[in-house]
């Protein structure tokens, strides 16, 4: 009988390994909010509604408006425990702003992690770069 329920056991462990690593390997796309302007790997997202969709075979995640890709970047997608209750943007704050490091999906169990973050700065932003920037001024 211990043998039986050491087997079952072990076999219901691999199981819920198995669930774990079905869960990494899939797409996932959700829609979300941006409150206020972010940075995404370098690139400016202002605020307004976007489809977030995560590639599971390529590892990027892409930030979509009308069918237009906006920004991307690699990420690794976290499995939790709990279903999370709604969508939030995880980000830190960096010198130019707000600097998106993940995305925890709302009404699923996955969170993207943002992977090789980098903080950019907009073409039309550049502060090396003011509204009287001139090349013919460089030496």
């Amino acid at each position: 009988m211990k043998k039986i329920a050491t087997g079952f056991t072990s076999f219901s462990l691999l199981f819920m390994l198995g669930v774990g690593a079905l869960a990494h390997g899939k797409d996932l796309k959700e829609h979300i909010t941006v409150g206020d302007k972010i940075w995404v790997n370098g690139t400016k997202v202002k605020a307004g509604n976007y489809l977030v969709r995560y590639n599971a075979s390529s590892g990027e995640m892409m930030i979509e408006k009308n069918g237009k890709i906006i920004a991307q970047a690699k990420a690794t997608v976290t499995v939790n425990n709990e279903k999370f209750d709604h969508d939030a943007l995880l980000t830190r704050t960096t010198a130019d702003g707000e600097q998106l490091t993940g995305i925890r999906l709302g009404g699923q169990h996955e969170e993207l992690d943002l992977t090789d973050v980098t903080v950019g700065v907009d073409q039309n932003d550049n502060p090396e770069q003011g509204d009287d920037f001139n090349p013919d001024m460089c030496w």
